[in-house]
């Protein structure tokens, strides 16, 4: 009786009404939370965020639909969390240190060295001898007033930590297809990303100038600024305390760049509107000169960067048309060989009518029994 009157009740429920209410309250507390603290960057914080608002979409669709985003999920973040785990440990290091950093001739666990002036002499060697990041700093940060730029650099810098779980989140919601292949990018990325963190670990400019490695104009850390410019003095301390938890000589390669590139990429390969597709280039260039400008990398990490990249989309576009062959040539050869002609009349069957016979010597053959609809975006 309790249990038919329960489910009676639960009929007579409208859940699109509840769904709304529940999203509204979400993003209202959401707002609210980024306005006084910021947005949220660690990875714990930030998921924790995104589980509850796709939670939200599935209210009153059963325990079924929740548990598949947590089956979606959980492992994906998972992964995400075992590779912060290691960006930590690659961070130890033997030797000597200077300002509590390590610095040139430290080895880590794997006794590897730390590299300080190779990418110092790189960039000078790509640019006539001139250093990227000194020169970006003495003409857009020429004073000591935060300029306007900072904001752009510091929005920019930031979107690394968000934009990569944010395509995820929307693309679980309109295609699951894409969400799964995108996770197994983002987990490669990450994977490329932790091996080269222990087997070449390299020092950041702010990090070498502040040691003294970089002669000349002092490298500073400005990636917090915009931060201050707009008042989020909160916003600017939680990413401060962010980045001292972090690995600060995990330079090579630059992620920034290389998600930059990695979800223009994606994207890219998805559609066709030329519209779309240079809004998607701004992307990388701004977050290209913004970690040049932010003091955070060289332009020798943001080359790797991009190679690295490009490299994983590369061989996901030649798995996809590898796979796409084989369902052809599975498919051709479900078929076999086409049936030898047999003349109906001989064994007193019909003979053909000769209008349609005509009609239908036009028509191409089908080989899988279906028309292939033109891909549309």
């Amino acid at each position: 009786m309790a249990a038919s009157g329960r489910e009676s009740i639960a009929a007579r429920v409208d859940w699109k009404i509840v769904r709304r209410v529940a999203i509204a309250c979400y993003l209202v507390v959401l707002i609210g939370y980024v306005v006084a603290v910021g947005v949220p960057l660690d990875r714990v914080g930030l998921t924790l965020w995104i589980l509850v608002g796709l939670s939200t979409l599935v209210v009153g669709k059963g325990w079924r639909a929740w548990w598949r985003l947590m089956l979606d999920w959980l492992p994906f973040q998972g992964i995400l969390l075992a590779y912060d785990y290691g960006y930590g440990m690659a961070s130890h290091f033997h030797g000597s240190h200077l300002s509590g950093y390590p610095e040139q001739g430290a080895t880590n666990g794997l006794g590897l060295p730390l590299h300080v002036t190779f990418p110092v002499e790189f960039d000078k060697f790509l640019f006539g001898g001139h250093l990227p990041n000194q020169w970006i700093q003495e003409h857009f940060h020429a004073t000591t007033t935060v300029p306007w730029i900072s904001v752009i650099v510091t929005l920019c810098y930031c979107s690394h930590f968000v934009v990569t779980p944010l395509a995820a989140t929307y693309w679980w919601i309109v295609a699951r297809d894409k969400f799964r292949i995108w996770v197994k990018l983002v987990v490669a990325m990450a994977i490329a990303g932790l091996a080269t963190y222990f087997l070449y670990p390299m020092s950041p400019p702010w990090l070498a100038s502040m040691q003294g490695s970089i002669p000349g104009a002092d490298v500073a850390r400005l990636s917090g600024q915009g931060w201050q410019r707009m008042g989020f003095h909160i916003a600017n301390q939680v990413l401060g305390d962010g980045q001292a938890r972090s690995n600060p000589v995990a330079a090579m390669p630059s992620l920034h760049m290389a998600y930059a590139v990695l979800i223009v990429g994606f994207v890219w390969c998805w559609t066709r509107r030329w519209w779309l597709r240079i809004v998607l280039v701004i992307y990388p260039l701004v977050m290209a000169f913004s970690l040049v400008y932010a003091g955070e990398h060289y332009v020798t990490d943001e080359i790797f960067g991009v190679l690295y990249a490009v490299i994983i989309l590369g061989v996901w576009q030649g798995l996809r048309r590898r796979s796409a062959r084989r369902e052809v040539a599975d498919g051709e050869a479900l078929l076999g060989p086409a049936d030898g002609a047999v003349d109906i009349t001989q064994s007193g069957g019909r003979q053909p009518d000769p209008a349609l016979t005509k009609r239908d010597a036009g028509v191409q053959p089908d080989p899988l029994g279906v028309r292939i609809a033109e891909q549309v975006d």
